[in-house]
């Protein structure tokens, strides 16, 4: 952090270099954060690429679910989805 001289006859050159870095310091968070997101979208493009590639396996020529294990449900279950 920089430390400043009380105000004095030079306020204005100070308040321009506060400004200026200030305005590195806001940069540098700005350019943290889109690495940030960077970082988090190629994350997104990898689970989309595993999940586009899982659905689009050849389908399998058997059932799941055997037909002898089918499902019963009672009247109010539900599948708890």
């Amino acid at each position: 952090m920089v430390m400043f001289e009380p105000f004095n006859s030079n306020g204005r050159k100070r308040s321009a270099v506060y400004h200026a870095t200030r305005l590195a310091m806001l940069h540098d968070r700005l350019a943290r954060k889109l690495e940030q997101v960077d970082h988090a979208a190629y994350q997104v493009e990898q689970a989309a690429t595993a999940l586009i590639e899982a659905t689009c396996q050849p389908a399998v020529d058997r059932p799941i679910m055997p037909r002898a294990a089918s499902l019963h449900m009672d009247a109010g279950q539900t599948l708890g989805l």
